[in-house]
């Protein structure tokens, strides 16, 4: 698979243009998996101002939201290994690295905080929306709660380890990986197998390293293995379409049916659910019409991402005021309000691109 005498220090090198090709192919789909996850009514109920709405969810039910869940698990860690890969394909200096980071990740960062704080204000201050916005009352913050809403877990002791705009922890650990990444690529040079073993069993014991998630770490360094080892994607397109969906059907039903006696299953069935994503990224750039409109909707990616975190909270709280919220309705609710979150997005970041071009390019972290 590779030269071990060349393997201590990898060439740099540029993305090829199919590589490239097949990760555009797959950032939006992965961003509509993370929507997915956030839809946690089934889970969890629904947070009002009087308290938690919580629902009787049947057997079947709750089975077919885990069954979605072993597929949209890969989505983060998919990314981390994107992230980790392209930058160690660079190899960027420490300061170049950085410079750009700031403009990519922590503009945006702090930019949809301090709106995302605004947002929340005024529509707790006003008694009509109050109640769709109740679970952090942002005049009631001090200090510390104004620290935690934009850096989270680094705060011990909180009520909350996200940042305000939760599903940022993923750009801010995404910026700390990038801080480190220099030791991260000298620990894996000096000790390649050592490093890996610690890392994996970092993740997979949910070990907390405080400064940044577990898994983003081992994904992020994987990113590094890849390039440090020349290991081609050709090797997941070599392995067969119905080996791969066999060894993945397998992963499946043992993590839904056996998670607590094979505990190691699910992060199994994650590994093999971002190789069986690779290798459907071939079948998405041969397809022409459906890659060109992957590569439209990764435009607008960022935005719902950016924005979906408080939209599917009130379109969720709305339709389970109009919606039966029993049986197969929950499975109903839980797909259409999904669904419709990300088309409401979509169309409000096409029209907002339109009237405010500059303004999206920036609050998209310049993507």
């Amino acid at each position: 698979m590779y030269n071990r005498a060349e393997s201590r220090e990898p060439r740099a090198r540029t993305v090829d243009s199919i590589v490239s090709k097949r990760i555009h192919s797959l950032r939006f789909l992965l961003i509509v998996f993370v929507v997915f996850i956030h839809n946690t009514v089934i889970d969890r109920g629904v947070n009002f101002l009087d308290g938690t709405q919580t629902f009787e969810v049947p057997l079947y039910v709750a089975k077919a939201k885990e069954l979605v869940g072993t597929f949209t698990a890969t989505a983060v860690p998919l990314f981390f290994l994107i992230a980790g890969f392209l930058l160690y394909t660079k190899e960027p200096t420490w300061r170049e690295n950085l410079k750009k980071k700031c403009r990519t990740i922590l503009l945006p960062y702090m930019l949809w905080g301090v709106l995302v704080l605004f947002f929340l204000f005024a529509a707790q201050s006003i008694s009509f929306t109050k109640q769709y916005f109740a679970n952090i009352i942002i005049r009631d913050f001090t200090l510390i709660d104004f620290i935690d809403a934009f850096i989270g877990k680094f705060t011990a002791a909180r009520d909350y380890q996200y940042p305000l705009v939760y599903q940022f922890w993923f750009l801010r650990d995404l910026f700390v990986l990038n801080l480190f990444f220099v030791i991260i690529k000298k620990s894996i040079d000096i000790c390649p197998g050592g490093t890996f073993v610690l890392f994996f069993v970092l993740w997979v014991g949910n070990i907390p390293i405080y400064i940044v998630d577990s898994g983003a770490l081992f994904f992020f360094a994987l990113g590094y293995y890849i390039i440090k080892y020349n290991i081609s994607y050709t090797y997941i397109d070599n392995i067969k379409t119905g080996d791969m969906g066999i060894m993945y059907l397998i992963a499946i039903i043992t993590s839904l049916f056996f998670r607590e006696k094979v505990a190691i299953s699910s992060y199994i069935t994650i590994v093999i659910g971002v190789l069986f994503f690779i290798k459907v990224s071939y079948t998405l750039i041969h397809n022409r019409t459906l890659y060109n409109m992957l590569t439209w909707l990764e435009e607008y990616a960022f935005w719902i991402y950016a924005t979906h975190g408080i939209a599917i909270a009130v379109l969720i709280k709305l339709s389970v005021k109009i919606m039966p919220m029993n049986g197969a309705w929950l499975l109903a609710h839980y797909f259409m309000v999904t669904s419709l979150c990300i088309f409401i997005l979509l169309i409000i970041g096409i029209l907002f691109k339109k009237i405010f071009p500059k303004l999206f390019l920036i609050l998209s972290g310049g993507r």
